[in-house]
C-alpha cells in the first residue's frame, strides 16, 4: 500500500474483473453512470456490477442533473448507501462561464443555457459545469438530503476514501 486511491471508470468491466481489480487495490469507482454505452443489458451491466459491489468500493456520482438524472442517483445512493458515496464536480475550466464557445486543452466545448458541456455537433457529455456550491443545492433539492448527509458526501466521504481522515 503506497497511498495512492485506485479508481475505474468509463469502462465496462465483468464482474470477475471488478473482483480481482478490488483484490489488487481498486477501492472507488470514478463518477458511475457516466461514460456507460447509450444501451445497457437489462441486468448484467456496469452499473449494476459495480453496485453490487458497493460494500467494498466508494461509488463516485456527479450530481448535475446530465451525468446521471436525478431520480437514477437516488436509486443509486440507496443501492451503495451514504457511508460508501462520494459527490464530485468533474467541472471544467468552462465551470461558471455560462452559456457558448470555449476552448479548453485545444477541444472546443459547447455549454448550453441548461450549463450542461458538450462537443459541439454531439450529444457527448465534455465534462461538468457544475459547481460544488451547486452539487449542495442539487442534493437538498432533488434529492431532499440533509446538510450533515451532504456534509459526508462531499467532504467527509472523500477524506475517508483518500486516506486523509
Amino acid at each position: 500500500d503506497r497511498g495512492v486511491t485506485v479508481s475505474a471508470g468509463h469502462c465496462d468491466a465483468a464482474l470477475d474483473v471488478l473482483r480481482g481489480a478490488i483484490d489488487a487495490g481498486l477501492s472507488m469507482v470514478t463518477h458511475l453512470g457516466n461514460g456507460c454505452p447509450t444501451t445497457l443489458p437489462r441486468h448484467d451491466n456496469v452499473v449494476q456490477r459495480a453496485l453490487s459491489l458497493a460494500d467494498r468500493l466508494w461509488m463516485c456520482f456527479i450530481p448535475d442533473g446530465a451525468h446521471v438524472p436525478f431520480f437514477a442517483l437516488g436509486n443509486y445512493l440507496s443501492v451503495a448507501g451514504l457511508d460508501r458515496s462520494i459527490m464530485v464536480t468533474d467541472a471544467i475550466a468552462a465551470a461558471r462561464l455560462g452559456p457558448g464557445r470555449s476552448t479548453i486543452s485545444g477541444m472546443e466545448v459547447e455549454v448550453d443555457a441548461c450549463g450542461v458541456a458538450r462537443r459541439p455537433g454531439s450529444d457527448n457529455l465534455a465534462g461538468s459545469t457544475v459547481t460544488m456550491p451547486a452539487v449542495r443545492a442539487n442534493l437538498s433539492r432533488h434529492l431532499g438530503l440533509s446538510e450533515a448527509d451532504i456534509t459526508r458526501l462531499v467532504d467527509t466521504n472523500p477524506r475517508r476514501a483518500i486516506r486523509l481522515t
